[in-house]
């Protein structure tokens, strides 16, 4: 993500730690931006304020600091046009169970009766509620580097949300219940994220491997796990659905982000839960092995 090259020349070892001088933050242009990784056709792109600053294709190692509580959901009354303004959507629920109160025109009192969320109401055989889960995350190659302790969103959709998974690698609530059922906290984890081949590359797949590496990082990951900001990334607030800021249907992204022209998510065609009313995730009732196996041999590598 960071292979973009300023000048021929390594960065001196007097300069690797001091970070971005206040100097340097005075005469930023965007006092508040809002990072977040976008996904398309198998290539991870880092934005800022919905400008590309960098990409790569191939596996991206992230350590997770949060993640919106529960699976929401959005809807737009209009069909997805790539050359329409982003705004807000006509529906949505930040719990995935009832319409938020925000809502001016909430197509049910709750959303597992909900006519939108039936199989064909979107194109082709999909639903056209959409599904999606916010996570808060530092990208590993940031650390000892100015960008250390940058936080960034990234808007999963149900391919990368639901389902069962295989060894150690999962779809996100299948990779939380892996972790946890092992007594592994996610915050501790480098986590790897891959997109799922099984699925044109239009979803992603976590898998853990190893540990942070010392208390450094550790500390840094802490603080951003209590922080504010990891909070506000995963938090679909009323403001943000005033503000706009998202496709429409085939490309729901959080409402508050700018949409990026040139990343454009088609629609996905997934069977999503549906399962009433409880409207649960498919998770791995057991993770197929034991996450202590997977991981023993790090800790010689990692201290």
């Amino acid at each position: 993500m960071s292979n973009i090259t300023l000048v021929n020349q390594d960065v001196p070892d007097f300069l690797r730690a001091k970070g971005l001088s206040d100097l340097s933050k005075s005469l930023a242009s965007n006092k508040a931006s809002t990072k977040r990784i976008a996904m398309k056709n198998g290539i991870f792109r880092k934005l800022v304020n919905g400008v590309e600053q960098g990409k790569i294709k191939g596996a991206l190692d992230v350590i997770i600091v949060n993640a919106q509580p529960a699976v929401g959901r959005t809807w737009y009354a209009t069909a997805y046009d790539a050359n329409a303004e982003a705004r807000a959507p006509d529906c949505w629920s930040a719990d995935g169970r009832s319409p938020d109160a925000s809502v001016k025109s909430p197509q049910a009192s709750r959303c597992d009766q909900c006519q939108q969320d039936v199989k064909g109401s979107g194109q082709g055989n999909t639903k056209a509620c959409r599904y999606q889960r916010r996570v808060a995350l530092m990208l590993v190659e940031d650390f000892g580097t100015p960008l250390e302790g940058d936080i960034y969103q990234l808007s999963l959709s149900a391919t990368s949300i639901f389902g069962r998974g295989e060894g150690n690698t999962h779809p996100f609530n299948a990779y939380l219940d892996y972790l946890i059922n092992n007594g592994r906290n996610v915050e501790d984890m480098i986590t790897q994220i891959t997109f799922n081949e099984d699925n044109d590359n239009q979803s992603v797949l976590f898998t853990p491997t190893g540990y942070i590496p010392n208390q450094h990082v550790f500390d840094v990951v802490a603080k951003a796990v209590e922080g504010e900001e990891s909070k506000k990334l995963v938090t679909m607030t009323v403001y943000e659905a005033d503000k706009g800021g998202a496709p429409k249907l085939e490309a729901p992204k959080p409402a508050a982000i700018p949409a990026d022209p040139a990343v454009k998510v088609e629609a996905e065609a997934v069977d999503e839960p549906t399962k009433r009313p409880s409207k649960k995730a498919e998770v791995t009732d057991k993770p197929k092995g034991s996450l202590a196996s997977v991981v023993s041999a790090w800790s010689d590598d990692e201290e």
